[in-house]
């Protein structure tokens, strides 16, 4: 683990450092800046297939409010992170997590592009409010995709991440009070129409759609467009001064 700051809020080392045998991700720990912000507290950002904790920082670093801090860690198999012979599911993406959350902020917002998206998910799930605060997922798909399965060296990996449905995840994140935004790509068939359209016509309080340009590769390096989609999500569910505001003009319009 890395800081650019060594004046930075640095979270605790994980219990599970000081076990023998125990190898736990790569991650940077990057104290927000003074002239970022947007973001109503601490981040947790989690990249795709393919990326590494690089893959997200420009979001992170747009975002993250001086005071706070944006982690980034490279999940298994990616960057410096361990890279085991098995266990490629989402759940052992998640459980990769679990074993610093110890270390982490006590209130997190995740952020998870593509298959980190659903890695966030999972973990919102367990973690559950009020540790995780709000999910955004970057064009991902909660369904069932088992067409899109291929059968070569990441056979293990394309399997476990095609042919569940996680569609339970948005039922219980509502459950549990954890605000989701979903932002599709535009020109991206990962999100399919039909979920797409069910995804619309959930209670917007819950779960909010937004749409962003670009393909699934590039719709994350617009910076400019998914942290604009991302502070107007956050302003809507954490601005107290906007949210007491619109309650003292509902009740002068009484």
């Amino acid at each position: 683990m890395s800081a650019r700051d060594p004046n930075a809020r640095l979270p605790r080392t994980p219990a599970l450092a000081r076990a023998a045998g125990v190898e736990l991700l790569d991650r940077d720990v990057v104290p927000g800046g003074a002239a970022a912000g947007g973001a109503p507290g601490d981040l947790l950002l989690l990249h795709g297939f393919g990326g590494d904790k690089e893959q997200l920082r420009p979001v992170g670093d747009a975002l993250c409010p001086a005071g706070s801090v944006a982690v980034y860690p490279s999940l298994r198999a990616h960057g410096a992170s361990p890279r085991p012979a098995w266990g490629y599911s989402v759940l052992d993406f998640s459980a990769d997590l679990h074993r610093f959350a110890d270390a982490l902020p006590d209130e997190l917002h995740l952020v998870g592009y593509s298959y980190g998206g659903l890695v966030a998910a999972v973990s919102a799930v367990t973690w559950a409010a009020p540790r995780v605060r709000s999910l955004v997922v970057v064009d991902q798909s909660f369904d069932a995709r088992p067409e899109k399965h291929v059968a070569d060296a990441w056979a293990e990996g394309s399997l476990l991440r095609w042919h569940y449905d996680f569609g339970h995840l948005p039922d219980l994140l509502e459950r549990l009070g954890v605000p989701v935004l979903v932002l599709a790509a535009e020109q991206s068939p990962n999100i399919s129409a039909d979920e797409r359209a069910r995804l619309a016509a959930r209670d917007r309080v819950h779960l909010s759609l937004e749409f962003i340009e670009g393909t699934h590769a590039d719709c994350h390096r617009d910076t400019d467009a998914v942290t604009s989609a991302m502070r107007a999500f956050y302003r809507r569910h954490f601005d107290s001064a906007s949210a007491s505001g619109a309650a003292g003009e509902k009740e002068s319009a009484a």
